[in-house]
């Protein structure tokens, strides 16, 4: 099981570099993690006009990953669901954020694509999310459905879906919910509040309620704290990496070796 994304990083250099087709220009951030990542001997970039041609050199085979560039983001998503020539999988992709702390690596979902997922929703993105933590070294990830509380109230509607998909269950994982985040990853928390359960405290997983709080948990960990973070998009037939205009090129290197350890 892969701890941290040195993990990642000694895996991917020992797969070879693979070839990423880039969707517009870099910018001097993503420029600078390819250009890390090419030293490294991880990748090798090839730069595409636009995200139409991008997407399809991966969809052809010609580039085994897609990393959105400066292309805007609304036409960057529509090649990659164009039925004919983009990387749709199933029905449903989600953003999956890997983040590297308390000694471990943890997956949030999602942080960056559906607005109000719906409980049908939730669990596709579980879903997408399980191949990702599997190519981690992850069997049977721990999934924990985020709530405010932990307790199921009719007036929270977290509570309840988290409830549901609990005891829905879905083959590949364990899942718990609704639980606190405090409760989801941290075992003193667990202990001190005296909660017990197969995903308490241990989560490889935290399932965000919907876009707002996801966005939000995601860049607070990114801006207020010193983790390692990730992200690429989940549910796609290939490996897809997407960057905020504002990451640093730390957080554009993690994502494309996230991306790279994919393909």
């Amino acid at each position: 099981m892969m701890k941290s994304f040195a993990d990642i990083i000694a895996a991917v250099k020992a797969k070879g570099p693979k070839l990423m087709a880039v969707a517009g220009e870099p910018n001097v951030e993503l420029a600078e993690a390819i250009a890390r990542a090419e030293a490294e001997g991880i990748a090798t970039a090839k730069i595409f006009d636009d995200a139409p041609s991008a997407a399809l050199a991966v969809r052809n085979g010609e580039c085994d990953l897609l990393i959105k560039g400066t292309v805007d983001t609304p036409g960057f998503m529509k090649a990659v669901l164009d039925k004919e020539n983009g990387l749709r999988g199933g029905d449903l992709i989600s953003h999956f954020l890997l983040i590297e702390a308390f000694g471990r690596l943890i997956g949030m979902t999602d942080s960056g694509i559906n607005i109000a997922p719906t409980l049908e929703q939730k669990a596709a993105i579980i879903r997408n999310a399980l191949p990702i933590l599997n190519v981690l070294g992850i069997d049977c990830p721990k999934v924990a459905v985020l709530a405010a509380v932990e307790k199921v109230n009719p007036k929270m509607p977290a509570t309840v879906e988290a409830d549901a998909l609990a005891k829905m269950g879905i083959e590949g994982c364990e899942i718990q919910g609704p639980l606190a985040m405090d409760l989801a990853i941290s075992p003193n928390a667990v202990a001190i509040k005296g909660l017990s359960g197969p995903v308490a405290g241990q989560a490889d997983l935290v399932v965000m309620p919907d876009l707002a709080a996801g966005n939000i948990a995601a860049k607070t960990i990114m801006y207020f704290s010193e983790c390692k973070t990730g992200g690429v998009v989940a549910g796609t037939s290939r490996p897809v990496a997407f960057t905020s205009r504002s990451d640093t090129a730390d957080i554009r290197f993690h994502t494309l070796v996230l991306g790279v350890m994919m393909s």
